[in-house]
């Protein structure tokens, strides 16, 4: 029988990176790496920020995963919102007082701010006992855009936060200048008094205020996380001659604003209500009101609707 032998030549002359082409070099190996480690650092560092977001939301009550935290929250609105500013008003009402303040026009500022809160706290506690503070603001780590778009989504949420004590910040001068000016005209037993009603009445106020505007803050920080999406979009259409994938990214921005519309209709219908009805009922007192209504015994009348209908208004949502 004829024996075949089969000859396999090798060419020596491909370099090791030829003949193993899934290997990847060392080099390729370390810029890998090194891009997965700095994507980590921006996955810890957002993890920090919405960390930070989320304690800030738990102190004032709208982390209301618990029982206790429930009965917490909603105790500090009813005890520090509601009835301190009552009992105060009440204890220090007096015949000559009506220069300083009068009692019906604050205790309808008192109702309507608790009001706002009120409805703050129940929409948004719900929606982040449901979703959660990522899925919440559309940045969770499984919808793929997390590591493109950290330094921006960060970026985005601490200028929030700054506007959010721009907003609190001229209006708690303005508070301070009120009861300064009631302590003038509505006299008490001694200073000290005088003082700690000042303090708690600030207190108060500054509590119920920073919790309504905490909650317009979260909106105009869900909808600023969209706008980075939306102008990478743009710039998509650009640079992308894919119509599937411009159909597919178009969809899922129209997804997500339909998601931020059904979370927050609610809230911005209750929102749009309670301001209109505190201006109605404004508008009632001040008419039916006999006496002399000025800037000193009227100036939280006066500078508490035009807050809600400012802070509230489309600009600064």
């Amino acid at each position: 029988m004829a024996e075949y032998r089969v000859e396999i030549q090798v060419d020596d002359s491909r370099s090791p990176q030829d003949k193993t082409p899934l290997l990847e070099t060392s080099g390729e190996t370390h810029d890998s790496n090194r891009k997965e480690n700095q994507e980590n650092d921006d996955e810890t560092r957002l993890d920090k920020t919405l960390a930070k977001l989320d304690s800030f939301l738990t102190f004032l009550g709208f982390n209301q995963t618990s029982v206790s935290s429930f009965v917490l929250s909603w105790g500090f609105l009813l005890l520090i919102g509601i009835t301190l500013p009552v009992v105060i008003l009440e204890l220090s009402n007096c015949p000559g007082c009506e220069k300083g303040q009068i009692k019906t026009f604050e205790i309808d500022i008192v109702i309507s701010q608790a009001c706002l809160a009120a409805a703050s706290l129940i929409c948004l506690s719900h929606n982040l006992r449901k979703y959660g503070i990522r899925k919440f603001l559309f940045v969770d780590r499984y919808s793929g855009h997390v590591e493109r778009f950290s330094d921006h989504y960060m970026q985005k949420i601490s200028d929030s936060m700054r506007l959010l004590v721009f907003w609190v910040l001229p209006c708690f001068i303005l508070k301070i200048a009120r009861e300064i000016i009631r302590i003038l005209y509505v006299r008490h037993e001694s200073w000290w008094l005088s003082v700690a009603i000042l303090f708690a009445l600030i207190f108060s106020w500054t509590y119920v205020t920073t919790i309504f505007l905490s909650a317009c803050i979260l909106f105009h920080v869900v909808c600023n996380l969209q706008i980075i999406h939306f102008e990478e979009y743009g710039k998509l259409l650009e640079r992308e001659s894919d119509c599937l994938l411009l159909i597919q990214e178009h969809a899922r921005l129209r997804f997500y604003l339909s998601k931020i519309s059904h979370r927050f209709r609610i809230y911005l219908l209750l929102l749009f209500s309670i301001v209109t009805i505190s201006q109605v009922v404004t508008l009632f007192q001040t008419t039916v009101y006999n006496g002399m209504i000025t800037l000193i015994n009227g100036g939280d009348f006066a500078v508490s609707p035009a807050f809600m209908v400012h802070f509230f208004s489309p600009k600064h949502l």
